[in-house]
């Protein structure tokens, strides 16, 4: 299968169409990216809906090529499903999710004609990302599920394959190409956005020990590779301190609070930077700033209160493991006193052996013992004597 390097060397009327196309392309997202911003509040979606008409007259130009070699239909099916992916974003920013539905479906439509290969993976990746986001809008959780598993399987299966970094998306249509290092950066982006997307439908699934999982690693790749926003990146980081709580895992939750509270530092540092810009701006910024900071400490608060609850509670058990059950101690008590008594009254009626003494008589005792020894004498008969 021919890459993008390979289908440069297409025929020259390939060339000049896929330039005219591309320049018909590039107009129409300046419509829609940059036009956009001046569209006034009674019609927001004004640019957009004009570029996306320009986006469908693009497709149905790149529909309408015939070519006649694997390379030039290798490169007009990339170009088709680019432009379905761009319709797909255009329609899901203009509030239209079944339209962007449709196109993002078109463009995996397309993309199942070729093999995975490093010209078009990112796209692959991309709209699997965007399409799960369109299903979980629409509550089914379990369609997107199975869309971001499919970016996961196709990211570790590129990784695993050793090849250098793939294309980026916007490189369809480009002149110039990115490097490899920023190829690389816009690839691992697009499967941090992955795992983030991931976390939100483990949530709502229910299943916070996974939702909490990828978040914690989405968190540390945005970080890792300093591409995040700091005020939603220190409060996504301070939320998740709250789930380790709930799970008595104090270590990770302070961890994730101080990771929050040092970023949010330097955001306020650096918050002067405000009034270069516009007056409202730079006003707002500041609101924001304060909020994140406020919501960041009450999450310290509840921290350190569980913590003190933590703490009383195993004081409190400890406590009761060091004590005797009352009724127990004194029924010991009881039985060791009965105990004493009875040896005592035990040795007292036995004769001093020790001592070669016999046991002391009363003198009702010696009276009738004398009585008794007087009666023997009168009563005794003599006997012979045998000889």
């Amino acid at each position: 299968m021919p890459t993008l390097d390979e289908l440069a060397k297409a025929p020259t009327n390939l060339k000049d169409w896929f330039t005219s196309l591309g320049e018909h392309v590039a107009e129409s997202r300046r419509v829609i990216e940059e036009l956009s911003k001046d569209d006034p509040p009674t019609e927001p979606f004004r640019s957009r809906y004009a570029g996306r008409n320009m986006l469908k007259s693009a497709l149905e130009r790149a529909q309408t090529f015939n070519p006649s070699t694997d390379q030039e239909t290798s490169r007009v099916r990339l170009a088709q499903a680019t432009i379905y992916y761009y319709l797909g974003q255009v329609s899901s920013e203009v509030e239209e999710p079944q339209e962007a539905s449709k196109s993002f479906t078109s463009c995996l439509e397309v993309l199942g004609l070729e093999p995975v290969l490093k010209y078009n993976i990112s796209l692959r990746l991309q709209v699997h990302n965007l399409l799960a986001t369109v299903w979980s809008g629409r509550g089914e959780h379990k369609k997107a599920f199975e869309l971001l598993e499919k970016a996961k399987e196709l990211h570790a299966g590129y990784v695993h394959s050793k090849e250098p970094p793939p294309h980026a998306i916007d490189e369809v249509f480009m002149d110039e190409e990115f490097s490899s290092e920023e190829r690389n950066v816009m690839f691992e982006k697009l499967y941090t956005n992955t795992l983030f997307y991931l976390a939100q439908v483990y949530g709502v699934n229910g299943d916070n020990k996974q939702a909490a999982a990828h978040c914690h690693i989405t968190l540390q790749r945005q970080l890792e590779s300093d591409d995040f926003d700091p005020l939603d990146w220190s409060l996504n980081c301070a939320t998740l301190s709250q789930y380790y709580l709930t799970l008595g895992n104090y270590r990770s939750a302070r961890h994730t609070l101080s990771s929050a509270s040092s970023v949010i530092s330097t955001v306020e540092e650096a918050g002067s930077d405000g009034e270069e810009e516009g007056e409202g701006e730079g006003e707002s910024k500041k609101e924001k700033i304060k909020k994140t900071r406020a919501d960041i400490e009450r999450c310290w608060v509840k921290y350190c209160v569980n913590l003190m609850k933590e703490s009383v509670t195993n004081k409190e058990e400890s406590d009761v493991s060091d004590k005797v059950n009352p009724i127990t101690e004194v029924k010991n008590t009881f039985d060791e006193e009965e105990k004493e008594a009875a040896e005592k009254t035990e040795e007292e009626a036995k004769p001093d052996l020790e001592q070669g003494n016999p046991p002391e008589k009363d003198d009702g005792q010696e009276e009738k013992q004398e009585s008794d020894d007087e009666e023997k004498k009168k009563k005794k008969v003599p006997t012979a004597t045998l000889r």
